[in-house]
């Protein structure tokens, strides 16, 4: 992301540009994140060397990936700019770009995590047991919670239970609690 290592030395080299090619390439850029389509370097190779375009490209696309997974505001964006030494008129370029296309970034960005998996989870049932006793202790008296989760991987069906203790239960809670926090910031 926009950490000022490599991915800024990349960006930086949108200075070599006027503020029309700034416009150009980071639209390009922002196309490349949308629809997976690559830039081709013939159409910049006067501006920079190709170690430099692919660096650009690289850094460009991790940066302006990261303004929007991170959800930053205009203001935010604009101070995390200021990090990469551009001038004022190519720093207002790519604002005037992302900005209006942060939401189209946001909505490729999920999609993209979305394909990870074919599997999404389609439903679960709970029951709880109170374990008494086993053949090794007398008195145990544990809670247990077993979980069923129907799974749809690829179009078919598929059933798994687990059984966890409360520790484990917690776990697996503050997880999908954790993961629950991820998604509702994704859809701001």
């Amino acid at each position: 992301m926009a950490d000022g290592g490599c991915h800024g030395q990349g960006l930086e080299l949108l200075q070599k540009c006027s503020k029309p090619e700034a416009e150009k390439i980071t639209h390009e850029l922002l196309d490349c994140i949308c629809t997976g389509k690559s830039l081709r370097y013939q159409s910049y190779g006067k501006i920079w060397t190709i170690e430099e375009w692919n660096l650009l490209q690289q850094a460009g696309m991790e940066t302006l990936k990261g303004f929007t997974a991170r959800g930053l505001d205009k203001e935010q964006i604009s101070k995390e700019l200021d990090r990469f030494s551009l001038s004022s008129e190519v720093k207002q370029a790519v604002l005037d770009c992302l900005w209006p296309r942060q939401e189209e970034v946001r909505q490729s960005l999920v999609l993209k995590t979305a394909a990870i998996t074919n599997s999404y989870l389609k439903d679960f049932d709970w029951k709880v047991k109170m374990t008494m006793s086993s053949d090794k202790l007398a008195s145990i008296k544990e809670p247990t919670v077993t979980v069923d989760f129907d799974i749809d991987e690829s179009g078919k069906d598929r059933n798994v239970s687990v059984e966890l203790r409360k520790e484990e239960l917690d776990n697996l809670i503050s997880s999908l609690e954790a993961a629950n926090k991820v998604v509702m910031q994704l859809k701001k």
